[in-house]
């Protein structure tokens, strides 16, 4: 029982930390937080 609840409760922790990732990327490219080089970067366009 104790193993399950700390299964859900890692689980809601990365799936929070997922969407909260996903949410700062989000407000960084809508504020024009990145330029054009950091998606060459991530994206490997280099």
């Amino acid at each position: 029982m104790l193993k399950y609840l700390l299964f859900c409760l890692r689980l809601a922790i990365v799936f929070a930390g997922i969407v909260f990732f996903g949410k700062a990327v989000q407000y960084l490219i809508f504020n024009g937080g990145f330029s054009g080089e950091f998606f060459d970067y991530v994206f490997f366009r280099k």
